[in-house]
């Protein structure tokens, strides 16, 4: 995977060496086999399986013997496994909305309780379904069924599983008790609460006061069932990956136990999203160790690859797999994966010993890497489909191709997963530490999660890169040197980091933490950006959703109120963390209300977010990448999240979404301000090829307060790049005055406009100067799943916005905070007409047109 220069090595080459993993299955000697046309017949069946989601009963305290001998469960509620117990205490009204208000607080007691679940339940006893399975106890669960204890399990994302053939009646009971663990509740004040307890365990830790909640997870969190045990002769899950995708050769490894003699794999591929060619194949061998792995190398014709977001279709394969012993012993599989591979290529000028390869190439295609980090969706472990489609499908919209799925939170979840292969998005998984803590986690409890989850997710062509965990100092140790060697033995198709930042990557939060100003986040550099971002407030009505309605007139807010309660805390008292949030509110507004100062905390958080994406793009290949912080929350909060909590988008998101276009002309600047004549360069981004063969034209303007032009350039070609500098933008000081000054870029293709971008600088002198722009008015109106928009005033609008706010956290509009030039029409798409508002920063008010078509 990395590529050496002479006897340079890269950092990656030093590590492997150093970590001497194991040959993984795909350093085995290959058998080459043919695709014959048409499906192969599949012998034998599915293992069976059955499920145990669904209600069960559960409660608090009481002794061993009350809850299993003598089945005292008078007390207890229903809970719809899989759930957090906090869920459940929701659900049957026991406590408050833990995301409201101070209402965590009031379930946090919960946490630190015995929790005792019970299911009942009959099985045929002609089943084979003898093994008890539990795919996430959180934390510490001990189990009994029909008063028989089977053991016990510490882990959440461990997989226990129990025989329980002798133990299995016609009806049963199911008991699971959970400790309260792992538990070492530090409160860092009466403000702010807090659990160090994440430490003594493998949870989600971002749960456990650090970020925003202090909220420690217990419950069967993931599903529950019983399933065929494996015989003597078992085979493990297919291990597929892609050796060379534009030829579609596949691997395709299996491990298999037992010594069956005679064995015959049949296998069937076909498109699983499109009617590319597929065929089917079959494969005799004599089995005549304990354990043998078998790889065998497919070459799919005329292959339809996968590729990320911006640069192609997300096309997957299906393959079906038997594995059939002479004794008729038989497994039988199902999984998907794409044609794709993914490498880790040199910077300019490596390899370096001290430095990552950060190039990434996707069938062998150098990309720029677009991306975010992704929070755990839910504090309450809510892990619904359509929250996931939500955020992804927003994430998608914002050409996000990559996720750093952070060690704050958990090995993602195969929905999660199967979403990023559908949407081309990548996905790199961290495990779940953070800053030193392998160190001091249970090793075992770690080796599981690795051994339990890398087989699971290996298939995934969206999963490109395993990492040790989050911004640790040192990475190192035993338990670091583990998830390194099974990140080659157990796959070897991706590569490996110790933990981001490392070799080459930078996280940053100088505007934030240490509150500097705005410009020092325009000048960062590094060869990949893993973190930086500004917290701002959601929009008003996700704010109204966990402010109680008797604060929600006090302003400003009470500093350990609600508002004040949901912000950003990480064990920080003082500064103030209002004081934090409102530190650039005064550049935009007086920040006297609510609503102008969520206004306004966006503005900074979009201001500063937007330039150092675009600078890291023009700065190709110096740098290969950049991720803000961040997409999602695991808390209603004013967060780094350009989406909330509730999946609203800020103004941040659209901003991020202009400055990630694969096609775009941009403006970089190295200050907010105008304190002398300016110089600014014009780039043309053109990540996908878009232009290809095709003249076209930037055009760049500069326009003072009073919405005139004070300066513009326009720059033709036809030739294309990634990244081209085009010249730059000259505006005056005298012209800029100590008013605002906005910037244009648009790309027309012959007579069409293909990216239209603004910015805004030198707004700090006159508080509220965005707002007090010269008036225009604008026309509304909606055909189907479109709404169209038209300055019908003489001076273009700005910040533009639509919105459907009865349905905000379900509504999608296509664009967002965009400039609209004199008598320009914006034909958006919408997920919903009905309901719909539009906004500018200077609209005098929306006029009742015609628009014609």
């Amino acid at each position: 995977m990395a590529r050496t220069i002479g006897n340079r090595k890269s950092l990656d080459d030093i590590e492997r060496e150093a970590w001497a993993p194991k040959p993984s299955m795909l350093d085995t000697p290959a058998v080459k086999l043919s695709l014959q046309d048409g499906p192969a017949r599949m012998e034998g069946c599915k293992r069976e399986s059955i499920s145990l989601n669904g209600e069960w009963r559960m409660a608090w305290g009481g002794t061993q013997k009350e809850r299993i001998q003598n089945d005292s469960w008078e007390d207890s509620i229903p809970a719809q496994v899989p759930c957090s117990v906090h869920t459940a205490l929701l659900e049957a009204g026991i406590i408050p909305d833990p995301t409201v208000g101070l209402n965590d607080k009031i379930a946090r007691e919960y946490c630190y309780k015995v929790w005792w679940l019970k299911k009942e339940f009959d099985i045929n006893p002609e089943s084979r379904a003898v093994q008890l399975f539990f795919e996430g106890i959180c934390h510490y669960g001990k189990v009994w069924l029909n008063g028989v204890y089977l053991g016990e399990h510490k882990g959440m994302f461990g997989r226990p599983v129990f025989d329980v053939s002798q133990y299995l009646k016609k009806h049963n009971v199911l008991i699971v008790k959970i400790e309260n663990s792992p538990s070492n509740p530090k409160p860092m004040s009466e403000y702010m609460d807090n659990d160090e307890g994440w430490h003594d365990g493998v949870v989600i830790n971002c749960v456990y006061g650090w970020h925003y909640a202090c909220l420690p997870s217990r419950g069967i969190w993931a599903p529950a069932g019983l399933e065929e045990k494996e015989g003597d002769f078992w085979s493990e899950k297919p291990f597929v990956s892609c050796g060379d995708a534009k030829k579609g050769i596949v691997d395709i490894c299996l491990k298999i136990h037992g010594k069956c003699g005679k064995t015959t794999i049949t296998g069937n591929i076909m498109g699983k999203n499109h009617e590319g060619e597929g065929g089917s194949f079959s494969y005799e061998c004599d089995l005549t160790e304990e354990e043998q792995v078998l790889h065998l190398q497919i070459r799919i014709p005329n292959p339809r690859l996968w590729w990320p977001v911006n640069h192609g279709e997300q096309n997957l394969y299906t393959l079906q797999l038997s594995v059939v012993s002479k004794g008729r012993n038989s497994q039988q599989f199902e999984t998907t994966f794409g044609v794709r591979t993914i490498e880790m290529g040199p910077l300019p000028g490596g390899p370096y010993e001290d430095k990552h390869n950060w190039t990434f190439l996707v069938n062998k295609k150098p990309i720029f890497i677009k991306g975010t980090n992704w929070c755990t969706l839910d504090v309450l472990l809510r892990f619904k489909e359509d929250n996931y489609r939500r955020f992804l499908t927003l994430a998608k919209n914002q050409n996000i191709q990559l996720l750093r799925a952070w060690g704050g939170g958990m090995p993602e979840t195969d929905i999660f997963y199967e979403l990023c292969d559908e949407l081309g998005i990548m996905v790199m998984q961290e495990w779940p530490t953070c800053w030193d803590s392998q160190k001091e986690q249970p090793f075992e409890e770690l080796e599981e999660t690795v051994l339990v989850h890398m087989p699971r997710l290996r298939n995934h062509p969206s999963l490109i890169m395993w990492c040790g965990g989050n911004e640790s100092a040192r990475a190192d140790g035993e338990a670091m040197d583990m998830m390194a060697r099974y990140a080659f033995e157990l796959d070897g198709s991706r590569g490996f980091h110790r933990t981001s930042p490392w070799g080459g990557a930078l996280h940053n939060y100088s505007t934030y933490w240490d509150m500097q100003d705005i410009d020092v986040s325009l000048n960062l550099k590094s060869h990949f950006m893993g973190e930086f971002g500004m917290a701002s407030a959601p929009n008003l009505n996700s704010v109204n959703r966990y402010v109680p309605e008797e604060e929600r007139d006090i302003w400003p807010p009470e500093r350990f109120g609600s508002f004040g309660h949901h912000t950003p805390r990480f064990n920080q008292l003082e500064p103030n963390d209002m004081e934090h949030l409102g530190k650039r509110v005064p550049e935009f507004c007086a920040g006297d209300t609510m609503e102008d100062f969520i206004w306004g905390t966006q503005m900074a958080q979009a201001t500063a977010v937007r330039h150092t994406l675009e600078s890291y793009r023009c700065s190709w290949p110096y740098s290969t990448g950049i991720c803000y912080y961040k997409l999602t929350d695991v808390y209603p909060a004013c967060s780094w999240s350009t989406i909330d909590y509730y999946g609203v988008p800020k103004l941040s998101y659209y901003a991020v979404q202009d400055s990630y276009e694969p096609l775009h002309a941009c403006i970089l600047l190295k200050s907010m301000r105008a304190e002398e004549d300016l110089k600014l360069p014009v780039y043309l981004l053109d990540d996908a090829g878009a232009l290809n063969g095709l003249a076209w034209r930037v055009e760049a303007k500069a326009y003072d307060e009073n919405l005139q032009v004070i300066s513009q350039e326009v720059f033709e070609g036809q030739t294309r790049a990634d990244v081209t500098f085009l010249g730059h933008l000259a505006v005056k000081k005298a012209l800029a005055g100590d008013g605002p000054v906005l910037l244009t870029t648009e790309v027309w293709a012959g007579d069409e406009k293909k990216d239209q971008t603004f910015y805004w600088i030198n707004y700090q002198k006159k508080q509220g100067c965005l707002k007090n722009l010269p008036k225009t008015s604008l026309s509304l109106r909606t055909e189907d799943k479109v709404a169209v928009i038209k300055n019908t005033g003489n001076v273009p609008a700005a910040g533009v916005i639509l919105e459907c706010l009865p349905k905000d956290t379900t509504f999608v509009a296509e664009d967002g905070l965009f400039w609209l030039n004199p008598g320009e029409i914006r034909r958006i798409a919408v997920t919903d007409t009905q309901n719909l508002t539009v906004s500018a920063w200077n609209l005098s008010h929306v006029a009742d047109e015609k628009i014609e078509r």
